[in-house]
């Protein structure tokens, strides 16, 4: 079973930081959060002299990036991806398809990820390991027979593929988007 993907933020209130205080806590992003009540919990309500709050600080297991402007509305949005890719139980894939891409790309990833426009292939590090996954699940267009196995370029056929489809190696094998 795979580590379900999780965001985390330092919500701050941003009139206290002026003043020289730190007033602030984490809060878990998911779909339940109550951003109302999490922002009264550091003294930031509507019509009170500290309205605005910032993001000091995140956390995330999955390479994803927010500062001190994303909005509410914004990690709404992510929290309701992040639930649907653990529903789906495509942390490895679009962790994968993300680290391809750059960590900045996570709608992009998302969308590819969702929409199954990508080809995964798990603990391939290198051309030779491609190479071989290729020919052993018969990818090769051809059943090949076993005396000539022994003259098979694996890494050429890992390499070619790699570089003619776009694909790479990521921290969990290797991946190719479209």
């Amino acid at each position: 079973m795979t580590d379900d993907l999780y965001l985390n933020v330092y919500l701050t209130n941003l009139g206290k930081y002026t003043e020289g205080e730190l007033l602030g806590k984490w809060v878990e992003v998911t779909t339940d959060t109550d951003w109302k009540e999490e922002l009264e919990s550091i003294g930031v309500a509507d019509n009170t002299e500290y309205e605005e709050y910032f993001i000091t600080d995140f956390e995330s297991n999955f390479g994803l990036h927010v500062d001190e402007y994303t909005s509410l509305q914004e990690l709404n949005e992510i929290a309701e991806k992040i639930e649907e890719i653990n529903n789906e139980n495509l942390q490895i894939e679009f962790q994968s398809i993300l680290e391809s891409l750059g960590n900045d790309s996570f709608e992009e990833a998302y969308n590819i990820c969702i929409d199954g426009n990508y080809w995964y292939c798990d603990n391939v590090s290198t051309d030779e390991d491609l190479g071989q996954y290729i020919v052993d699940e018969g990818l090769f267009g051809i059943e090949i027979p076993e005396k000539l196995t022994y003259y098979i370029d694996y890494e050429a056929i890992g390499r070619d593929t790699r570089l003619n489809n776009g694909g790479c190696f990521v921290t969990n094998g290797y991946i190719e988007t479209f």
